[in-house]
């Protein structure tokens, strides 16, 4: 980990949205690095600040009473052009209110997808680079070497694609992590740039499209397919990043 990294990443780390490999990584660098430490320090003492301070106006009593004035009044003059029409919208309304409200409060039930874990896969991302740690565990070309690699260590089987053709130099993988799932991590390169494809189980609340974002200054494209979640990783462009994604999400 080191200076231009942890910047990176520093306010996930604050937020709490990094796995534990990364945290103890910052951690050590905050520890040996006194310039980090400081920047560390003034986001805690910005964020405290911000939520001790910041103005919070408060609506004055009468404004309620006001309102529901107002509104009792433009009932009042409104003319309904019949009195079955405006039975019928109100059932309407009602209806509609009473199935918004329940299909709410089961979609707020519901345990959270992890899709789309961008900023986790990018921690993971700025951690394998890090001198300290394991870019490669299996070094091959061979997508034959590498995909049976990953056999009972998982539980289940990675895609591993030859891409050489359009420019992504297979270089190996390793075992890794994307938040607290357990997920392989297999390794490309495009000119010098390196990209990070991990994949773990998806949950059954994530979306199959892909999608492209940055996230830090890194490029990131997601997707899922077959039960699996996808999260590529790299500091290419855009562009080559969403090639590269079509490539390997294709049949």
């Amino acid at each position: 980990m080191n200076c231009t990294r942890l910047q990176q990443v520093l306010d996930a780390h604050i937020d709490g949205e990094l796995d534990a490999t990364t945290n103890r990584d910052i951690a050590g660098h905050l520890s040996e690095c006194s310039a980090c430490a400081a920047l560390r320090d003034e986001r805690i003492t910005l964020r405290h600040t911000l939520r001790t301070h910041a103005p919070y106006f408060k609506a004055p009593p009468a404004l309620a009473p006001a309102l529901r004035r107002a509104m009792a009044q433009s009932v009042a003059v409104a003319k309904p052009r019949s009195a079955g029409l405006s039975w019928f919208h109100a059932a309407a309304f009602a209806t509609v209110a009473a199935l918004a409200g329940l299909l709410g409060g089961y979609w707020l039930a519901q345990p959270l997808a992890d899709y789309p874990l961008r900023e986790p896969a990018v921690a993971s991302h700025v951690a394998a680079l890090a001198p300290t740690h394991e870019l490669i565990q299996v070094a091959s070309s061979d997508q034959h070497t590498v995909k049976p690699w990953f056999q009972g260590k998982l539980d289940f089987a990675p895609p591993v694609k030859d891409l050489s053709g359009d420019g992504f130099t297979l270089l190996g993988a390793r075992l890794d992590h994307v938040a607290d799932k357990p997920a392989a991590a297999v390794v490309y390169r495009i000119r010098k740039h390196v990209i990070n494809l991990f994949v773990w189980r998806a949950s059954e609340r994530a979306p199959d499209a892909l999608a492209t974002s940055s996230v830090r200054g890194f490029s990131v494209a997601t997707w899922a397919a077959d039960g699996l979640r996808f999260a590529a990783v790299s500091d290419v462009e855009a562009r080559d990043l969403a090639r590269f994604a079509q490539r390997v999400s294709s049949p």
